[in-house]
């Protein structure tokens, strides 16, 4: 490379607004010097002549643009449909008068930084466009040094250990390793188990937080639009379609993560062309005929049987093998030894947002810790919410949601096996819902009495304040 003391002299003159005869504009570009100059830059510049032809591209924009022969001088659209420049929607805004905007590479998916410059030529030759393409990488890569990363490292660990108990990280990092070497991933379990979340922490582990994250629920697109969704489509495609086309969640993805959420339900002729993509990384939007190669790690998710699906025809053998290379089966929340963690994890949570604890009390907690929780996480999770809601510092069985709580003291009844020696059953025939919640409550309040002999003991050992026991020992005695 030549140092600046090489370079020779040359005039540029992009002075203020000065204006210049189109040929010496053409001959300070086709100059050695400011060939040289501009290779010397870590932007891309594209410049563009007044009949829209694109006659220069430096180093850096050549590298980018990813083309697969030396560039030539070519018309603008011609350099934009086979350059990795997705461009479109900066050069509109251009049109609407901005010079300021951002150009997504199509492969990587990395977006740049656009700024246009105008050089105006005199006599009415018309104008250059100047493009500048500044990769944020470059401009931030002193700031994302070790301390960032490491900044970043600690807290995707800090969020593996708040998220995810110890029974399930070990699996978690042995995912995260196959995510690492571009495997895919298939997250398998019921519905609620946490599989998205699951997902957005293996991307997380990938390091740059700005790659993208597309979450696509397979089963919300309807089969017709299933592929122009997916793979996306040109402008005229179909009836209806919009004028500028539109990338797919495919293209979207690129340099990221594409989660294929429910990817049981995609339509079975939509599957071969998904195999195609995942063989070998090229997608053809619906009414194109020129492919594109995009670059993204795959994580499916399913609470279905693929299995038993591709023994009925309903999923493709070889579309599964390419999607499960690492498959994570993701336990049921009722089968998990850690429930009450999780549990205390979601109160802590719940205590920090409000700004305030929120505990349990001791007939509270054995009533969630004995729900099946057929929901799993979600269920949870919205049971915590509610008790966010409507209680104060303490939650007791009276301010657990009606439907909960109609199971709470029927199972106890139905299964005493499982009851908890200290939660005596009720009889609740002919009872509503609140009397049954008295009921309930009275019988907690009068055994740990019986057993502890004092208001006080009892109310510590409950998890509510002493006033409590009185009213409501009070409330029975009348």
């Amino acid at each position: 490379m030549k140092s600046p003391g090489d370079i020779p002299q040359f005039y540029l003159g992009m002075r203020g607004a000065e204006a210049l005869p189109r040929n010496v504009w053409e001959d300070n570009f086709a100059s050695a010097g400011f060939q040289t100059f501009a290779n010397l830059l870590t932007d891309g510049l594209v410049i563009v002549d007044p009949d829209d032809v694109v006659i220069f591209l430096n180093l850096a924009a050549e590298r980018a643009a990813r083309l697969s022969s030396p560039f030539k001088s070519q018309a603008l659209s011609s350099f934009l449909r086979f350059s990795d420049f997705d461009m479109d929607d900066f050069l509109a805004s251009v049109e609407r008068g901005q010079s300021e905007g951002s150009v997504r590479a199509r492969t990587t998916g990395k977006v740049y930084q656009a700024a246009r410059k105008v050089l105006v030529t005199s006599g009415g030759g018309g104008s250059f466009n100047l493009y500048f393409l500044r990769d944020p990488e470059n401009q931030d890569r002193a700031k994302r040094g070790a301390t960032a990363r490491s900044i970043s490292a600690g807290d995707q660990r800090e969020s593996a250990k708040l998220l995810f108990p110890e029974d399930l990280r070990a699996r978690l990092d042995q995912a995260s390793r196959a995510y690492a070497r571009n495997f895919r991933i298939l997250l398998l379990g019921e519905s609620g188990v946490g599989k998205t979340a699951i997902a957005k922490h293996i991307h997380l582990s990938g390091g740059d937080r700005g790659r993208p994250f597309i979450h696509v629920n397979c089963g919300s697109i309807p089969e017709t639009l299933f592929e122009s969704e997916m793979f996306g489509y040109e402008r005229g495609a179909f009836t209806g379609a919009l004028q500028a086309g539109k990338r797919g969640y495919i293209e979207s993805a690129a340099g990221g993560t594409l989660f294929l959420d429910e990817v049981g339900e995609i339509p079975l002729s939509s599957q071969p062309k998904l195999l195609k993509f995942l063989e070998d990384g090229t997608i053809q939007p619906v009414g194109s005929s020129v492919s594109k190669k995009i670059e993204t790690r795959v994580i499916t998710a399913t609470n279905r049987d693929l299995q038993q699906m591709t023994r009925e025809g309903a999923f493709r053998k070889d579309l599964l093998y390419r999607l499960s290379t690492f498959p994570v089966e993701i336990p049921l929340l009722r089968n998990r030894t850690d429930k009450e963690l999780i549990l205390d994890m979601m109160l802590e949570r719940a205590s920090q947002e409000r700004g305030s604890t929120l505990k349990l009390s001791a007939a509270c907690r054995a009533i969630l810790l004995r729900h099946p929780f057929p929901g799993n996480l979600r269920e949870m999770k919205s049971v915590v919410d509610y008790l966010d809601i409507v209680a104060t510092d303490i939650a007791t069985p009276e301010h657990l949601p009606p439907a909960l709580m109609l199971q709470g003291p029927a199972a106890a009844i139905a299964e005493p096996s499982l009851a908890s020696p200290s939660l005596p059953a009720i009889e609740s025939a002919g009872l509503s819902l609140k009397d049954m919640t008295r009921a309930f409550e009275e019988k907690v309040i009068n055994e740990a009495l019986d057993r502890l002999g004092s208001k006080r003991a009892a109310a510590k050992e409950l998890g509510v304040d002493i006033a409590t026991i009185v009213r409501k020992t009070n409330r029975s005695d009348s």
